[in-house]
C-alpha cells in the first residue's frame, strides 16, 4: 500500500477521491479503518474490534457554524450518528452488508441522519493509503 494523501491541507477534491478499500487514518486515530462506503457527501469508514463494528463516518462538507463541542467552522467532521438506540433499519451497523450501507449513506444524503454534534469532531489530519 502507498500512501496517497498525507500532511498537506485538507479539501474536498483530496476527500472526493477516496473510495472503497482505501485505508484512512484520521486525526490521532492509533489504527486505520477501511472506507465501506461512499456517497456523494459523506464516507464511511470501519474495522471489525473486540466482536463489533468501530465505525466513523465523514462529511465532506465543512462545518458551517463557528464551534460546537469539537466541531470546528471551516473544518471538516467526522463521528458517529445522532441516533441515541441506532439507527432504525435491519441489520443495523453491520457494514459489511452493501444493502445496509446504501440505506445509511442515503439516510445521511437524504438529511434524516446527520452527524453526532456530541461525538464528532474536526477532522484536522488525515493519511490515505490505496
Amino acid at each position: 500500500m502507498k500512501y496517497i494523501y498525507r500532511d498537506k491541507e485538507i479539501t474536498k477534491e483530496i476527500l472526493d477521491s477516496i473510495k472503497v478499500g482505501d485505508k484512512v487514518r484520521c486525526n490521532d486515530w492509533k489504527r486505520s479503518k477501511r472506507v465501506v462506503g461512499v456517497s456523494t457527501n459523506y464516507f464511511v469508514m470501519a474495522t471489525k474490534g473486540f466482536g463489533k463494528w468501530l465505525y466513523s463516518v465523514c462529511q465532506k462538507n465543512p462545518f458551517g457554524g463557528i464551534k460546537y463541542n469539537s466541531l470546528v467552522g471551516g473544518y471538516f467532521s467526522i463521528g458517529t450518528d445522532n441516533y441515541i438506540f441506532g439507527i432504525p433499519m435491519e441489520n443495523a451497523y453491520e457494514f459489511d452488508n452493501d444493502t445496509f450501507l446504501k440505506q445509511y449513506l442515503n439516510a445521511f444524503e437524504n438529511g434524516e441522519c446527520e452527524l453526532s454534534m456530541r461525538r464528532s469532531c474536526a477532522l484536522v489530519s488525515i493519511e490515505i493509503r490505496r
